[in-house]
């Protein structure tokens, strides 16, 4: 696990992507060659910062999908954006909780490879909430 807080939300919000058991894991970075998933988060800062130095930091974190099969990708990445924004609860660290979980971009076609195999994207607004541990 990342030291990172952004890190650890991030990685615990691909762990939440995971356990749908879609056509393949989702990974951080580019794409591959092949069939995939996987996300980055895009230039992000806090919006709110308290007297105590917690925040409130709203993460951009965009979704890449690639599938030789249109209606496999579609299915998957939209299940992606239905499960984590109706989602009643989301995963929390020592110093972080994540708040919320919002679509900034539905997932929609950006392109077909020479080889057939369709692109999509989307974004996810992820709301992270930082805290100091007890005792610090």
């Amino acid at each position: 696990m990342s030291e990172s807080i952004l890190n650890q939300a991030i990685e615990s919000v691909m762990d939440l992507i995971d356990a749908l058991k879609l056509f393949a894991n989702i990974s951080r970075g580019a794409l591959g060659t092949g069939n995939g998933l996987c996300c980055e988060i895009g230039p992000t800062s806090p919006e709110t910062v308290f007297l105590d130095k917690n925040q409130y930091i709203p993460v951009d974190l965009t979704i890449n999908g690639k599938h030789s099969n249109l209606q496999t990708l579609s299915d998957a990445m939209n299940k992606i954006h239905e499960s984590l924004t109706m989602a009643k609860s989301y995963p929390s660290g020592t110093s972080w909780e994540i708040v919320d979980i919002t679509t900034m971009t539905e997932p929609q076609i950006i392109g077909r490879e020479d080889s057939n195999v369709w692109l999509m994207a989307s974004a996810l607004l992820v709301k992270v909430g930082t805290m100091t541990p007890k005792g610090e």
